[in-house]
């Protein structure tokens, strides 16, 4: 079942007393049905040594119970230790990832405070701690993040860090494309190496172009695209070429009612000084066909009359969504030994079909059209448009 971000429904603060053994001395909110719960996971709670500092979550009756055990050992304790952990009670479809870092924060800190000023086991100042617990439950579920003040010298600050998604696969062939503006990036940049790939990014580069020309290494190239485009500053299309077939998707239906949409697709696809008319640019999307090349559509009709840039047509089409490049995949078929020398470098393992055509150019350092004379030579290689 998939995980999804949801809210602390509990935080209870634990400790091994020396007499009753693992016990709930504080919980947030009170009402909380936690004593069937604690009596489930008390021993993954207050733990043998070999678990202080590590993080324990735990599925059960319905919950996910996460903690972080500390130990304190100091001859002034009872049994010469104060065992504590601060515990956090989720709903067990939660990901609770994004609170992991708050939970160890929140026990170091009070190991800390411990330490300093006997904030834990002095009476007066450990009855704090459930108007304390409260506070962080309910900024923590309200604003994502909780700064309280715990006494004249010291204040807590947590923080939820949000999950983010793996890292998008980054190929040579790719073309990144800005989602904003580049000095965006700029201001917010504090990498060097990609303030120096940035100049070379403008929706028609590939990956391997851009390491060439920005003479950056094209692995490093690579990462510095792929932390951009998870973060949201870019998006990665296929190669232009007028050769490339795009067929229409369902999403652009979309254009048609969303305002929002149709002013910034005719921002994006006017020619400079001029603006296009959106039942132009909705009838050249819907001509987009399987067979029918971006040369077929631009001697088809007169782009230029309709003030329309049939590149960025493309451009804006993939980034939104409303259409899709069809993109071919040769097939060895059948293994010959007379095959041309540039496609015998691909014979092994590249033409199996799951490698399309940009991708074969890109190692090759050929134009589609020079791969595409290669493959016709070819009768053993059959070409799937997918």
């Amino acid at each position: 079942m998939a995980r999804v971000v949801g809210e602390i429904q509990c935080i209870f603060f634990s400790e091994f007393h020396h007499i009753a053994g693992p016990r709930i001395s504080h919980q947030v909110p009170e009402e909380f049905p936690l004593r069937d719960l604690f009596d489930a996971v008390r021993d993954l709670v207050i733990t043998k040594p070999r678990l202080y500092n590590r993080l324990i979550s735990v599925e059960v009756c319905g919950h996910r119970v996460v903690g972080c055990p500390k130990c304190i050992e100091d001859k002034r304790y009872d049994r010469n230790a104060l065992i504590f952990n601060f515990v956090f009670v989720f709903d067990s479809s939660t990901d609770t990832a994004p609170f992991e870092p708050v939970i160890q924060k929140l026990g170091d800190t009070f190991r800390t405070y411990e330490l300093e000023s006997s904030f834990l086991s002095s009476e007066e100042t450990r009855g704090r701690l459930p108007e304390i617990l409260e506070s962080i439950r309910r900024n923590l579920n309200s604003f994502g993040y909780s700064t309280i003040s715990i006494d004249a010298t010291n204040r807590l600050h947590l923080k939820i860090t949000p999950s983010l998604p793996d890292p998008p696969e980054v190929l040579d062939h790719h073309v990144p494309i800005f989602t904003c503006t580049r000095e965006d990036i700029v201001r917010t940049s504090w990498d060097l190496t990609i303030d120096q790939i940035l100049p070379y990014i403008n929706g028609f580069n590939h990956v391997k172009k851009i390491a060439s020309e920005s003479e950056v290494d094209i692995n490093i190239t690579r990462v510095c695209i792929q932390h951009l485009v998870l973060y949201g500053f870019l998006k990665l299309i296929s190669i232009f070429q007028y050769s490339n077939v795009y067929v229409s998707m369902p999403k652009l239906q979309e254009l048609l009612r969303d305002e929002n949409l149709q002013r910034e697709c005719l921002e994006y696809v006017s020619l400079p000084g001029s603006g296009a008319h959106l039942s132009s640019v909705f009838r050249l999307y819907c001509s987009l066909e399987a067979g029918l090349t971006v040369k077929d559509l631009c001697m088809r009709n007169d782009l230029r009359s309709m003030n329309v840039d049939e590149r960025m047509l493309v451009q804006f089409g993939l980034m939104c969504g409303l259409i899709r490049h069809l993109q071919r995949y040769p097939v060895l078929v059948k293994p010959v030994e007379t095959l041309p020398h540039q496609l015998h470098q691909l014979s092994h393992g590249y033409l199996d079909g799951s490698h399309c055509y940009d991708e074969l150019c890109c190692i090759l350092g050929i134009s589609s059209q020079e791969l595409e004379d290669l493959i016709d030579t070819s009768p053993n290689i059959v070409v799937c448009w997918k």
